[in-house]
Protein backbone atom coordinates (compact mmCIF):
# COMPACT_ATOMS: atom_id res chain seq x y z
CA UNK A 1 0.00 0.00 0.00
CA UNK A 2 1.33 3.97 -0.73
CA UNK A 3 2.54 5.24 2.69
CA UNK A 4 1.70 8.53 1.81
CA UNK A 5 -1.69 10.36 1.56
CA UNK A 6 -2.94 12.77 -1.58
CA UNK A 7 -5.46 15.46 -0.55
CA UNK A 8 -8.75 15.60 -2.79
CA UNK A 9 -7.35 12.39 -4.43
CA UNK A 10 -9.11 9.90 -4.15
CA UNK A 11 -7.91 7.70 -6.57
CA UNK A 12 -4.60 8.19 -9.05
CA UNK A 13 -2.05 6.11 -11.15
CA UNK A 14 1.43 5.51 -9.09
CA UNK A 15 3.91 5.36 -11.97
CA UNK A 16 7.73 3.95 -10.57
CA UNK A 17 9.97 5.56 -12.38
CA UNK A 18 12.76 3.53 -11.13
CA UNK A 19 10.91 0.83 -12.56
CA UNK A 20 11.40 1.99 -16.25
CA UNK A 21 14.97 2.78 -15.77
CA UNK A 22 15.31 -1.21 -14.58
CA UNK A 23 13.36 -2.42 -17.32
CA UNK A 24 15.70 -0.07 -19.91
CA UNK A 25 18.67 -1.40 -17.90
CA UNK A 26 17.18 -4.93 -18.38
CA UNK A 27 16.62 -4.42 -22.33
CA UNK A 28 20.11 -2.90 -23.07
CA UNK A 29 21.50 -5.88 -21.31
CA UNK A 30 19.45 -8.73 -23.12
CA UNK A 31 20.25 -6.95 -26.86
CA UNK A 32 23.73 -5.64 -26.19
CA UNK A 33 25.90 -2.44 -26.65
CA UNK A 34 25.45 -2.61 -30.53
CA UNK A 35 21.95 -2.36 -30.74
CA UNK A 36 20.02 1.03 -30.06
CA UNK A 37 16.97 0.89 -27.83
CA UNK A 38 13.70 3.40 -28.80
CA UNK A 39 11.31 3.94 -26.25
CA UNK A 40 7.96 3.43 -27.58
CA UNK A 41 5.78 5.84 -25.58
CA UNK A 42 2.75 6.35 -28.05
CA UNK A 43 -0.51 6.65 -26.09
CA UNK A 44 1.10 8.59 -23.33
CA UNK A 45 3.31 6.06 -22.71
CA UNK A 46 1.32 3.36 -22.65
CA UNK A 47 -0.81 5.28 -19.80
CA UNK A 48 2.17 6.14 -17.87
CA UNK A 49 2.76 9.73 -19.29
CA UNK A 50 4.33 10.11 -22.00
CA UNK A 51 6.41 13.18 -21.05
CA UNK A 52 8.17 11.90 -17.26
CA UNK A 53 8.38 8.26 -18.93
CA UNK A 54 10.55 10.05 -22.07
CA UNK A 55 12.71 11.78 -19.82
CA UNK A 56 13.05 8.62 -17.87
CA UNK A 57 13.72 6.34 -20.82
CA UNK A 58 16.27 9.20 -21.92
CA UNK A 59 18.35 9.28 -18.82
CA UNK A 60 18.44 5.52 -18.63
CA UNK A 61 19.71 5.12 -21.98
CA UNK A 62 17.46 5.10 -24.90
CA UNK A 63 18.69 6.39 -27.77
CA UNK A 64 15.23 7.10 -29.95
CA UNK A 65 11.39 7.82 -29.30
CA UNK A 66 8.41 6.84 -30.92
CA UNK A 67 5.27 7.67 -31.07
CA UNK A 68 2.05 6.88 -32.76
CA UNK A 69 1.06 10.14 -34.58
CA UNK A 70 2.39 13.77 -35.52
CA UNK A 71 -0.04 15.17 -32.07
CA UNK A 72 2.02 12.88 -29.95
CA UNK A 73 5.18 14.58 -31.12
CA UNK A 74 4.24 18.22 -31.35
CA UNK A 75 3.30 17.44 -27.15
CA UNK A 76 6.57 15.99 -26.44
CA UNK A 77 8.48 18.67 -28.51
CA UNK A 78 6.32 21.18 -26.37
CA UNK A 79 7.30 19.94 -23.53
CA UNK A 80 11.00 20.04 -24.05
CA UNK A 81 11.94 16.68 -25.01
CA UNK A 82 14.89 17.28 -27.92
CA UNK A 83 15.71 13.34 -28.10
CA UNK A 84 15.54 12.01 -32.04
CA UNK A 85 11.59 11.42 -32.33
CA UNK A 86 9.44 9.04 -34.98
CA UNK A 87 6.68 9.04 -35.55
CA UNK A 88 5.38 5.18 -36.52
CA UNK A 89 1.94 6.21 -37.49
CA UNK A 90 0.85 7.64 -40.28
CA UNK A 91 1.25 11.63 -40.91
CA UNK A 92 -0.95 12.96 -43.71
CA UNK A 93 -0.24 15.51 -45.99
CA UNK A 94 -2.21 18.71 -44.46
CA UNK A 95 0.44 17.71 -41.35
CA UNK A 96 3.57 17.42 -42.92
CA UNK A 97 4.57 21.15 -42.37
CA UNK A 98 4.28 19.90 -38.21
CA UNK A 99 7.77 16.99 -39.28
CA UNK A 100 9.21 20.09 -40.98
CA UNK A 101 8.50 22.68 -37.81
CA UNK A 102 8.93 20.69 -35.16
CA UNK A 103 12.14 18.53 -36.14
CA UNK A 104 10.47 14.54 -36.12
CA UNK A 105 10.43 12.12 -37.97
CA UNK A 106 8.25 9.99 -40.04
CA UNK A 107 7.15 7.56 -41.59
CA UNK A 108 6.24 6.54 -45.22
CA UNK A 109 4.47 4.13 -46.72
CA UNK A 110 3.53 5.51 -50.07
CA UNK A 111 5.89 7.93 -52.51
CA UNK A 112 3.03 10.66 -52.04
CA UNK A 113 3.66 10.88 -48.79
CA UNK A 114 7.48 11.63 -49.20
CA UNK A 115 6.63 14.10 -51.73
CA UNK A 116 4.29 16.03 -49.03
CA UNK A 117 7.00 15.90 -46.14
CA UNK A 118 9.92 16.95 -49.30
CA UNK A 119 7.65 20.01 -49.89
CA UNK A 120 7.19 20.81 -46.21
CA UNK A 121 11.00 20.24 -45.73
CA UNK A 122 11.69 23.14 -48.86
CA UNK A 123 9.13 25.18 -47.89
CA UNK A 124 11.34 25.71 -44.43
CA UNK A 125 14.55 25.35 -45.93
CA UNK A 126 15.15 21.96 -43.67
CA UNK A 127 15.25 18.66 -44.63
CA UNK A 128 12.80 16.28 -42.75
CA UNK A 129 13.79 12.60 -41.62
CA UNK A 130 11.92 9.88 -42.94
CA UNK A 131 11.24 6.01 -42.01
CA UNK A 132 10.27 3.87 -45.07
CA UNK A 133 7.47 1.03 -43.51
CA UNK A 134 7.94 -2.08 -45.38
CA UNK A 135 4.36 -4.43 -44.88
CA UNK A 136 5.93 -7.99 -44.33
CA UNK A 137 2.57 -8.95 -42.69
CA UNK A 138 0.93 -7.01 -41.05
CA UNK A 139 -1.19 -6.12 -43.79
CA UNK A 140 -1.40 -2.40 -42.31
CA UNK A 141 0.65 0.30 -43.41
CA UNK A 142 3.81 -0.37 -45.49
CA UNK A 143 5.33 -0.56 -48.87
CA UNK A 144 4.59 -4.02 -50.92
CA UNK A 145 8.43 -5.35 -50.26
CA UNK A 146 8.07 -6.11 -54.44
CA UNK A 147 7.80 -2.02 -54.57
CA UNK A 148 9.79 -0.40 -52.12
CA UNK A 149 13.36 -1.03 -53.96
CA UNK A 150 12.23 1.47 -57.30
CA UNK A 151 9.66 3.70 -54.40
CA UNK A 152 13.05 4.53 -52.77
CA UNK A 153 15.17 5.13 -54.82
CA UNK A 154 12.49 7.32 -56.09
CA UNK A 155 12.32 9.02 -52.66
CA UNK A 156 16.41 9.52 -51.93
CA UNK A 157 16.03 11.49 -54.74
CA UNK A 158 14.10 13.99 -53.42
CA UNK A 159 15.03 17.37 -51.87
CA UNK A 160 13.61 18.09 -48.68
CA UNK A 161 14.34 14.40 -46.97
CA UNK A 162 16.59 12.34 -46.34
CA UNK A 163 15.98 8.65 -45.44
CA UNK A 164 16.90 7.96 -41.97
CA UNK A 165 15.87 3.99 -41.81
CA UNK A 166 13.13 1.25 -42.72
CA UNK A 167 11.05 -1.12 -40.68
CA UNK A 168 8.50 -3.14 -40.40
CA UNK A 169 6.12 -5.01 -37.37
CA UNK A 170 6.24 -8.86 -36.11
CA UNK A 171 2.99 -10.04 -36.29
CA UNK A 172 3.38 -13.04 -34.16
CA UNK A 173 6.85 -12.20 -32.06
CA UNK A 174 5.12 -13.22 -29.09
CA UNK A 175 3.15 -16.77 -30.55
CA UNK A 176 4.48 -17.57 -33.49
CA UNK A 177 8.49 -17.77 -34.59
CA UNK A 178 7.98 -19.45 -37.54
CA UNK A 179 6.16 -16.52 -39.09
CA UNK A 180 8.55 -13.91 -37.43
CA UNK A 181 11.36 -15.52 -39.06
CA UNK A 182 9.30 -15.31 -42.40
CA UNK A 183 8.65 -11.71 -41.95
CA UNK A 184 12.39 -11.07 -40.79
CA UNK A 185 13.62 -12.71 -43.90
CA UNK A 186 11.47 -11.32 -46.25
CA UNK A 187 12.54 -7.13 -44.44
CA UNK A 188 15.98 -8.57 -44.87
CA UNK A 189 15.75 -9.31 -48.45
CA UNK A 190 13.72 -6.00 -49.44
CA UNK A 191 16.81 -4.20 -47.67
CA UNK A 192 18.68 -5.90 -49.62
CA UNK A 193 17.25 -5.08 -52.80
CA UNK A 194 16.73 -1.19 -51.99
CA UNK A 195 20.96 -1.12 -51.13
CA UNK A 196 21.59 -2.89 -54.42
CA UNK A 197 19.95 0.24 -56.43
CA UNK A 198 22.43 2.23 -54.50
CA UNK A 199 20.07 3.76 -51.71
CA UNK A 200 21.61 3.15 -48.00
CA UNK A 201 19.59 2.97 -45.14
CA UNK A 202 21.21 3.76 -42.39
CA UNK A 203 18.95 2.50 -39.29
CA UNK A 204 16.84 -1.06 -39.74
CA UNK A 205 14.59 -2.07 -37.06
CA UNK A 206 11.80 -4.70 -37.35
CA UNK A 207 11.58 -6.25 -33.03
CA UNK A 208 9.11 -5.07 -30.93
CA UNK A 209 9.42 -6.11 -27.64
CA UNK A 210 8.75 -9.65 -27.90
CA UNK A 211 11.21 -10.45 -30.45
CA UNK A 212 13.74 -7.99 -28.85
CA UNK A 213 13.75 -10.08 -26.24
CA UNK A 214 13.10 -13.44 -27.67
CA UNK A 215 14.71 -13.66 -31.34
CA UNK A 216 18.31 -12.28 -31.10
CA UNK A 217 18.68 -12.27 -34.89
CA UNK A 218 15.79 -9.83 -35.11
CA UNK A 219 17.54 -7.00 -32.90
CA UNK A 220 19.38 -5.80 -36.20
CA UNK A 221 20.32 -1.90 -35.91
CA UNK A 222 17.72 -1.08 -32.86
CA UNK A 223 15.11 -2.47 -31.53
CA UNK A 224 11.50 -0.82 -30.45
CA UNK A 225 10.74 -1.51 -26.64
CA UNK A 226 7.14 -0.96 -25.64
CA UNK A 227 5.02 -3.18 -23.34
CA UNK A 228 9.15 -4.15 -21.49
CA UNK A 229 9.70 -0.39 -21.00
CA UNK A 230 6.40 -0.71 -18.61
CA UNK A 231 7.66 -4.14 -16.95
CA UNK A 232 5.69 -6.52 -19.14
CA UNK A 233 7.03 -9.29 -21.48
CA UNK A 234 5.04 -10.42 -24.32
CA UNK A 235 3.93 -14.20 -24.23
CA UNK A 236 5.78 -14.60 -20.80
CA UNK A 237 4.03 -14.81 -17.58
CA UNK A 238 4.36 -11.29 -15.65
CA UNK A 239 7.05 -12.82 -13.21
CA UNK A 240 9.45 -13.29 -16.34
CA UNK A 241 12.95 -14.50 -15.92
CA UNK A 242 14.33 -11.10 -17.09
CA UNK A 243 13.04 -9.89 -13.97
CA UNK A 244 11.10 -6.78 -15.57
CA UNK A 245 9.12 -4.70 -13.28
CA UNK A 246 5.77 -3.41 -13.61
CA UNK A 247 5.88 0.12 -13.32
CA UNK A 248 1.87 1.19 -12.70
CA UNK A 249 -0.28 0.83 -9.42
CA UNK A 250 -3.77 2.10 -9.74
CA UNK A 251 -5.17 3.19 -6.30
CA UNK A 252 -8.42 4.28 -4.83
CA UNK A 253 -9.33 5.28 -1.44
CA UNK A 254 -12.44 3.40 -0.21
CA UNK A 255 -15.51 6.14 -0.35
CA UNK A 256 -18.01 4.43 1.96
CA UNK A 257 -18.68 1.47 3.81
CA UNK A 258 -22.07 0.34 3.54
CA UNK A 259 -23.55 -2.40 6.08
CA UNK A 260 -26.04 -4.97 3.88
CA UNK A 261 -29.37 -7.22 4.96
CA UNK A 262 -29.14 -10.85 3.30
CA UNK A 263 -30.90 -10.10 -0.49
CA UNK A 264 -29.95 -6.69 -1.19
CA UNK A 265 -28.73 -6.07 -4.11
CA UNK A 266 -26.25 -3.78 -5.04
CA UNK A 267 -25.95 -1.49 -8.22
CA UNK A 268 -27.26 -1.31 -11.45
CA UNK A 269 -29.54 -4.50 -12.50
CA UNK A 270 -29.44 -5.95 -8.85
CA UNK A 271 -26.93 -8.35 -10.62
CA UNK A 272 -25.51 -9.03 -7.08
CA UNK A 273 -27.74 -10.10 -4.38
CA UNK A 274 -26.25 -10.04 -0.66
CA UNK A 275 -25.91 -14.07 0.21
CA UNK A 276 -25.58 -13.09 3.79
CA UNK A 277 -25.47 -10.28 6.04
CA UNK A 278 -22.36 -8.56 4.10
CA UNK A 279 -20.45 -5.23 4.08
CA UNK A 280 -19.98 -2.96 0.85
CA UNK A 281 -17.12 -1.06 0.16
CA UNK A 282 -17.28 1.71 -2.14
CA UNK A 283 -14.42 2.83 -4.70
CA UNK A 284 -14.64 6.20 -6.59
CA UNK A 285 -13.54 4.64 -9.63
CA UNK A 286 -15.38 3.38 -12.61
CA UNK A 287 -15.73 2.54 -16.25
CA UNK A 288 -14.39 6.08 -17.15
CA UNK A 289 -11.49 5.68 -15.36
CA UNK A 290 -10.07 2.64 -16.90
CA UNK A 291 -12.19 -0.01 -15.01
CA UNK A 292 -13.62 -1.93 -18.02
CA UNK A 293 -17.58 -2.50 -17.00
CA UNK A 294 -17.24 -6.69 -18.19
CA UNK A 295 -15.19 -6.97 -14.94
CA UNK A 296 -18.07 -6.93 -12.95
CA UNK A 297 -18.34 -9.90 -10.86
CA UNK A 298 -15.39 -11.30 -12.29
CA UNK A 299 -12.15 -9.45 -10.83
CA UNK A 300 -11.08 -8.57 -7.29
CA UNK A 301 -8.76 -5.89 -5.57
CA UNK A 302 -6.21 -5.60 -3.22
CA UNK A 303 -6.35 -4.15 0.57
CA UNK A 304 -3.90 -4.25 3.24
CA UNK A 305 -6.01 -7.30 4.77
CA UNK A 306 -6.49 -9.46 1.11
CA UNK A 307 -7.93 -9.01 -1.74
CA UNK A 308 -11.87 -8.40 -2.24
CA UNK A 309 -13.94 -9.30 -4.62
CA UNK A 310 -15.71 -6.74 -7.30
CA UNK A 311 -19.86 -6.89 -6.91
CA UNK A 312 -22.64 -5.63 -8.73
CA UNK A 313 -22.10 -3.83 -12.46
CA UNK A 314 -19.12 -1.48 -12.47
CA UNK A 315 -20.55 2.38 -12.84
CA UNK A 316 -18.87 4.94 -15.02
CA UNK A 317 -17.38 6.52 -11.72
CA UNK A 318 -17.87 3.56 -9.07
CA UNK A 319 -17.54 0.36 -8.31
CA UNK A 320 -18.22 -2.07 -5.23
CA UNK A 321 -16.25 -4.38 -3.76
CA UNK A 322 -17.34 -6.76 -0.90
CA UNK A 323 -15.42 -6.43 2.32
CA UNK A 324 -17.38 -8.94 4.70
CA UNK A 325 -14.74 -10.54 5.30
CA UNK A 326 -12.28 -7.36 5.82
CA UNK A 327 -14.03 -5.84 9.12
CA UNK A 328 -10.86 -3.64 9.41
CA UNK A 329 -11.13 -1.89 5.93
CA UNK A 330 -12.87 1.77 6.91
CA UNK A 331 -13.51 5.06 4.72
CA UNK A 332 -10.16 6.43 3.67
CA UNK A 333 -8.35 3.33 3.50
CA UNK A 334 -6.42 2.69 -0.09
CA UNK A 335 -7.19 -0.32 -2.55
CA UNK A 336 -4.92 -1.56 -4.79
CA UNK A 337 -6.90 -1.67 -8.18
CA UNK A 338 -4.42 -3.57 -9.80
CA UNK A 339 -0.55 -3.94 -9.24
CA UNK A 340 0.98 -3.76 -5.72
CA UNK A 341 -1.45 -6.19 -3.66
CA UNK A 342 -4.07 -5.84 -6.04
CA UNK A 343 -4.49 -8.16 -9.38
CA UNK A 344 -1.74 -7.98 -11.85
CA UNK A 345 -2.53 -5.97 -15.15
CA UNK A 346 -1.83 -9.53 -16.96
CA UNK A 347 -4.35 -10.79 -14.76
CA UNK A 348 -7.17 -8.60 -15.40
CA UNK A 349 -6.55 -8.51 -19.29
CA UNK A 350 -6.86 -12.97 -19.03
CA UNK A 351 -9.92 -11.61 -17.33
CA UNK A 352 -11.18 -9.50 -20.24
CA UNK A 353 -9.82 -12.15 -22.75
CA UNK A 354 -7.28 -9.04 -23.62
CA UNK A 355 -3.51 -8.24 -23.06
CA UNK A 356 -1.78 -5.97 -20.48
CA UNK A 357 -1.59 -3.29 -23.10
CA UNK A 358 -5.44 -2.20 -23.02
CA UNK A 359 -5.52 -2.21 -19.43
CA UNK A 360 -2.39 -0.06 -18.95
CA UNK A 361 -3.41 2.11 -21.74
CA UNK A 362 -7.14 3.18 -20.73
CA UNK A 363 -6.89 4.01 -17.42
CA UNK A 364 -8.84 7.43 -17.99
CA UNK A 365 -6.69 10.83 -18.07
CA UNK A 366 -9.08 12.07 -15.24
CA UNK A 367 -7.04 10.04 -12.88
CA UNK A 368 -3.84 11.62 -11.77
CA UNK A 369 -0.56 10.21 -12.20
CA UNK A 370 1.75 10.50 -9.49
CA UNK A 371 5.78 9.90 -9.93
CA UNK A 372 7.67 7.77 -6.74
CA UNK A 373 10.86 6.29 -7.08
CA UNK A 374 10.67 2.19 -6.06
CA UNK A 375 6.95 2.32 -4.23
CA UNK A 376 5.06 -0.14 -7.06
CA UNK A 377 6.51 -3.37 -6.25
Amino acid sequence: MPSFTLPGRPVWAEIDLSAITANIETIKGAVGPGTRLCAVVKADAYGHGAVRVAEEALAAGADLLAVAMASEAVALRKAGIEAPLLVLGHTPAALADLAAEWNFSATVSSIDEAQALAEAGRSRGKTVGLHLKIDTGMARLGFDPRAAAPAAVTIAGLDGVRIEGAFSHLATADSDSSFAHKQLARFLETIADIEALGVRIPLRHIANSAAALAIPEARLDMVRAGISLYGFQPGFPEASPLGLKPAMRLVALVSQVRDLREGDSVGYGRKFRAPRRSRIAVLPLGYADGLRRNLSGKASVGTAAGRAPLVGTICMDQCMIDATDLPGLKPGDAVDVFGGGGPSAEELAGILGSISYEVLSTVGQRVPRIYVNGSVG
